[in-house]
């Protein structure tokens, strides 16, 4: 696969997954502890579920809190409390990822080719802005 084809059919899936996101405020004590709390559940009992101990439970919402925390900690102590870690880069502002391209490129030339070669195999998203008209 050609590497604008790539560009656009990653371009097309991030829209599909970002376009029902909305900017979401971190709780004040973090998502660990917001959702531990919703979940009634206490730090000794997600403590004992990770084999750990309550206060590495709260070590792990404090770096959490902190933005100190890895991906992989999260992830197991989303397990712990029966969830899933989803991670996920939006465009600011309310912006899509198709105006975020634009501010680089334009003219969409880098997806205008593979555009045609997709509308070829009636695969086009046709989601692209016109083609800017010549003076």
């Amino acid at each position: 696969m050609k590497s604008h084809e790539s560009t656009a059919i990653a371009l097309n899936s991030l829209q599909a997954i970002t376009s029902t996101t909305r900017p979401i405020s971190k709780p004040v004590h973090g998502w660990l502890a917001a959702v531990r709390k919703a979940l009634g559940l206490s730090r000794a009992a997600v403590a004992a579920s990770l084999k750990v101990t309550p206060s590495a439970v709260q070590d792990y919402e404090k770096a959490e809190k902190a933005d100190a925390i890895t991906l992989a900690t999260l992830r197991r102590v989303a397990g712990a409390m029966d969830c899933e870690l989803v991670v996920a880069l939006v465009p600011k502002n309310g912006l899509t990822f198709a105006q975020l391209a634009a501010r680089r490129d334009p003219n969409f030339a880098h997806l205008r080719a593979t555009e045609h070669s997709m509308a070829l195999e009636a695969q086009a998203s046709n989601d692209l802005p016109p083609s800017p008209t010549a003076p």
